[in-house]
């Protein structure tokens, strides 16, 4: 019983240690290989990001197509393209640096990923051999609800459903390492399910994590002369 009482206090506070924020990771950085299965075709895209705990995070793309994409926790996004010069600003809450999975646990935001940002709340927790579940449901009714599975008090899984029970999708995280006070999981695998029974399957490796290294892709700023974008209208 005295090691049960030991063990449920001390790994709290050692996991405290090595994810909550307090300015511990001011900076970080890595690669990241996206390989997506959609209708029995494969695509590759590869990226390096660049993560500053204020919540700036500069994306550069290498494939198929090298561009910037620079963003913040309020949504406002530049997309940039140095072979053309041209830049495409916008304002999107789902793509802010909020969703990025580095920066949320930058900030610690082990908790809820970050679906507190989204009016989400904890409704229900469970736990059932080692594992937590907890429920979060949206303040939206067009939002789905959200299951996060725990281990060790680390993200492992999650479930998106509809209002009305429908599976929407998965995501799973795994390979945990620890860089130092930061711990990352270096693969993600997300299952899209469609309309039909066909699904979209990626997934995520992220290699070459370095924390507080400096590199000028972290301070890097689109062109002043930059022009603004062309973007068609699609047709109705």
């Amino acid at each position: 019983m005295a090691r049960l009482i030991v063990k449920s206090y001390i790994l709290p506070l050692l996991l405290c240690l090595v994810t909550l924020p307090a300015g511990a990771q001011r900076k970080v950085s890595a690669d990241v290989e996206i390989k997506t299965v959609t209708n029995g075709q494969l695509t590759t895209v590869t990226k390096s990001v660049y993560c500053t705990n204020n919540g700036r995070l500069v994306t550069l793309f290498h494939k198929p197509y090298s561009y910037y994409v620079v963003s913040n926790t309020k949504g406002e996004i530049l997309v940039y393209r140095p072979d053309t010069n041209e830049v495409f600003p916008q304002t999107d809450k789902s793509l802010s640096s909020n969703t990025d999975l580095i920066f949320l646990f930058m900030q610690g935001r082990i908790d809820d990923l970050g679906l507190g940002y989204f009016g989400y709340k904890v409704t229900n927790t469970t736990r059932d051999e080692g594992f937590i579940k907890k429920t979060f449901t949206p303040s939206d009714t067009q939002m789905p609800t959200v299951d996060v599975v725990y281990e060790d008090y680390l993200p492992i899984y999650c479930e998106y459903k509809s209002m009305g029970g429908k599976l929407l999708s998965k995501k799973y995280l795994s390979d945990y390492k620890r860089f130092g006070r930061f711990m990352f999981p270096c693969r993600s695998t997300d299952i899209v399910y469609g309309e039909k029974r066909d699904s979209a399957v990626t997934r995520e490796l992220y290699s070459n994590l370095q924390i507080d290294v400096d590199n000028p892709l972290f301070d890097f700023q689109v062109p002043a002369d930059a022009k603004r974008m062309q973007v068609e209208e699609p047709k109705k």
